[in-house]
């Protein structure tokens, strides 16, 4: 049995020391004991064992009561008492605590992140209704995408423990590495240690894995937003239509109240709509909207003459009156004879352009041009049009976008020809107060005064003669007056980018010398004919804007195209990024594993570790002043290399049991395997027997 003796000497410091004397090989594990410590005299010191008890485990932590005063004024009695030396000794083995937690917190982590998922999904393509609603979505997708990073970082935390002791085990390693193994997961600039880097090559991917998984809170909740999408609701709305017995604002009076003209209102429409190439457009009912609109209209169909002559060549009005047996006479007789090529440039028959109609007419306008359009006839170069007012089916689809409005006939069909004179419309003003009615004086051909006013206006647009003098001078003459061709209306629409007015020789003799009139192909579908028959349609469509019939509607399905925000989830780069970051934790969870089996019991960072694992003589006179652990280190201490192991051997390949396990320095300490714990903890129980 040993005896314990106290070294303190008078002066020296007050630290009590006791020293074993006598065989310590039998004190495998620190013993239990209790003395009492008796100053004497003023500088005299004296120790006396009162008991010593049996061996128990190393893993059995002392507890020290604080000093009091004992029997005698200046005796003090030191409690040393183990607490539970008198407990079954404890075995050596895995708590299962922090494994089960670094599991939960990952489960929940994982959770999160589906939870993530399945919110943003149930949000996809629906509308955004507020921008509360936005802001809240975004808000919990970014509080999901935290939990899920704090799980699997905090899995990682867990993980990186067990791996750094199983590294100190391996491997001496210098104090400021082990600064920074225990710091790594909180202080980057841990990762600039040479120690740690070259070391504990584990822990620094762990470690640079829990820095780069934060990521993943910053790119999920990105993956929720907002795109305008266009919905489409189909509802019933009065829109503009027509009414052709409306004559209020079209027609000028004559001096017995027939009709002599058209008003301002309708020559400026006609004007905008021949100046613009298209019809005017109306205000629209909503930004973004379609609807089909059907109703009845005035419109022009122009055919060749030869195709005139072969169906409708008779007369349709009095030979008396108008001195012409058929169409086909009255046209030459209008337009004047097949041109020659020797005639004088100075000739009235001669004409770039020159259309006519007449009274006694049924609503024909008379078209007769110099060019050729391979288009239209490739057997001759002279064009002869014959253009009649139709009453038609108009079968359209009116479209808004974005406040532009455009139309596409869906069918346009040529019901009856007008076929009576300008003479029954002008005086259509005494049939019904302007109404479309029957004119018995017509055969009773239904008549509505607008469709006459239309003709008058075509008539009055369409008529003249272009011509090139001797000169070169390009010429527009009406009745008695002549001026420069760009007078002209037609000159001043898209008609004159046809070519059967602009390819002709004069013409084109004319073009050579002068920019003034280069075409900008505005030649509505590439003929003259298909041109005048488009100007008349858009001018139909053009009074869907007139001022006068704005109260004219008509009730249709109305499909509105209204531009709403609706959440857009980007779920590719979601799952992208949680997938990825789950199969990394599962791989740190793995490398967990493993050094947890490695080490044989579970380990932490605790301070309770640090001073259980540290007590060690040597390490006592390394820290001697410099107890306070204040920042930067001393060299020598930053530098001495520790290793974690079995105390109480100096023999580097020792495997022999030492007094204890800790931090030794490099000879110190034996390696510590999992089969030196199983040897100890065998011996641990056959000490407790």
């Amino acid at each position: 049995m040993a005896n314990f003796q106290n070294r303190a000497t008078p002066g020296s410091d007050p630290t009590i020391q006791y020293v074993f004397q006598g065989d310590t090989s039998q004190y495998v594990d620190r013993t239990s004991y209790h003395g009492t410590y008796y100053p004497t005299g003023s500088h005299g010191y004296g120790y006396q064992t009162a008991q010593q008890n049996s061996i128990e485990e190393i893993s059995e932590a002392h507890d020290y009561t604080q000093p009091s005063k004992g029997e005698g004024k200046n005796a003090v009695h030191i409690d040393t008492t183990e607490r539970g030396s008198n407990r079954p000794s404890r075995p050596i083995g895995i708590s299962w605590q922090d494994p089960l937690l670094a599991f939960a917190v990952f489960i929940g982590g994982m959770l999160a992140a589906v939870g993530h998922h399945l919110y943003y999904a149930s949000l996809e393509n629906t509308p955004v209704h507020s921008e509360d609603q936005q802001v809240w979505a975004i808000r919990i997708g970014t509080g999901l995408a935290l939990l899920a990073r704090c799980g699997m970082v905090a899995t990682i935390g867990t993980v990186a423990v067990q791996q750094i002791w199983a590294t100190l085990r391996q491997k001496p390693m210098s104090i400021g590495g082990i600064d920074s193994m225990f710091d790594v997961l909180d202080n980057p600039w841990s990762f600039l240690n040479k120690d740690l880097l070259v070391h504990a090559k584990r822990l620094t991917l762990l470690a640079a894995i829990s820095w780069i998984l934060p990521l993943v809170a910053i790119v999920t909740p990105a993956t929720l937003s907002v795109s305008p999408h266009t919905t489409q609701d189909r509802i019933m709305t009065k829109v503009s239509s027509f009414n052709w017995s409306d004559t209020n604002g079209w027609p000028i009076f004559g001096g017995r109240g027939y009709y002599s003209g058209v008003g301002p209102e309708i020559a400026r429409l006609f004007t905008t709509t021949y100046t613009s190439n298209s019809f005017v457009p109306q205000t629209p009912l909503y930004p973004n909207a379609s609807y089909d609109l059907k109703f009845w209209g005035p419109s022009y169909k122009c055919s060749n003459l030869s195709e005139i002559v072969q169906t409708k060549n008779a007369p349709t009005w009095d030979v008396k009156s108008f001195n012409y047996t058929s169409i086909e006479a009255a046209f030459y007789g209008k337009i004047g004879p097949p041109l020659s090529p020797t005639a004088s440039l100075n000739s009235k028959d001669r004409y770039l352009f020159k259309s006519a109609s007449g009274d006694y007419l049924p609503n024909m306008i008379f078209i007769g041009t110099d060019g050729f359009n391979s288009l239209w006839d490739a057997s001759q170069n002279n064009v002869r049009l014959v253009c009649q007012l139709y009453n038609t089916s108009y079968d359209i689809n009116l479209r808004f976008e974005n406040g532009v409005q455009s139309i596409k006939e869906n069918s346009v069909e040529y019901l009856e020809a007008q076929d009576w004179s300008n003479l029954h419309g002008r005086d259509s003003a005494f049939l019904a107060n302007g109404s479309c009615a029957p004119d018995p004086e017509a055969n009773n051909a239904m008549i509505c005064p607008t469709y006459w006013l239309t003709h008058y206006v075509f008539t009055d647009f369409l008529s003249g003669r272009i011509f090139s003098n001797s000169i070169g001078e390009v010429l527009f003459e009406k009745g008695d007056a002549m001026v420069g061709a760009g007078s002209a209306p037609i000159f001043q629409s898209g008609l004159m980018d046809c070519p059967e007015i602009w390819n002709s020789t004069d013409f084109r003799s004319i073009v050579g010398r002068t920019n003034t009139f280069q075409t900008f192909d505005r030649c509505r579908g590439g003929t003259l004919a298909a041109a005048i028959e488009d100007l008349s349609k858009n001018f139909t469509y053009s009074f869907m804007s007139y001022r006068y019939w704005q109260d004219t509607t008509t009730i249709v399905p109305v499909t509105v195209s209204t531009p709403r925000n609706y959440f857009s989830y980007d779920r590719q780069t979601l799952l992208a990024s949680y997938l990825t970051a789950i199969a990394v934790t599962l791989f740190c969870m793995c490398v967990g594993c493993i050094a947890l089996w490695s080490n044989g019991y579970t380990s932490s960072t605790n301070f309770s570790a640090v001073l259980l694992t540290t007590r060690n003589s040597d390490l006592d006179e390394l820290a001697k002043n410099n107890t306070l652990g204040e920042k930067p280190l001393p060299d020598f201490v930053r530098d001495a290399k520790l290793r974690f192991g079995i105390l109480g051997t100096r023999e580097p390949d020792s495997h022999s049991a030492g007094f204890g396990f800790g931090f030794g320095f490099k000879g110190t300490v034996a390696p510590l395997g999992n089969t030196e714990l199983l040897k100890f903890r065998r011996k641990s129980q056959r000490s407790g027997d």
